[in-house]
């Protein structure tokens, strides 16, 4: 009876050991795959922030590009109006009358 628990001690010590060998080399290898995964993403965010960057300029670009030729319609539009309001001023100055005359009439009634 004394040697089959000696031996039942023995080969729960050495299903012990075992286990803590098998769980040993399980949290290596998952340390390994986290680093792996965490150089994975930290090499997406910087080819992301890249990416960003790049578009983020184009944008920018497109933008000033846009402006430059809104800027010379709005220009053109102000010299046409200009040379419309010197050839005739007569509506613009009732356009501009009406405009002052419905702003007194909203501020005065509040």
């Amino acid at each position: 009876m004394a040697t089959a628990t000696s031996r039942a001690l023995q080969k729960a010590e050495n299903t012990g050991e075992a286990i803590s060998d098998n769980l040993t080399h399980q949290i290596a290898a998952l340390r390994k795959q986290v680093d792996q995964l965490s150089h994975s993403v930290h090499s997406y965010s910087d080819h992301s922030m890249s990416d960003l960057q790049h578009n983020a300029v184009a944008i920018a670009r497109e933008v000033q590009h846009q402006g430059r030729a809104v800027a010379r319609q709005v220009s053109k539009q102000a010299n046409a109006t200009g040379e419309a309001v010197r050839e005739n001023p007569v509506p613009v100055v009732l356009a501009l009358g009406t405009i002052a005359l419905l702003s007194a009439l909203v501020f005065t009634r509040r």
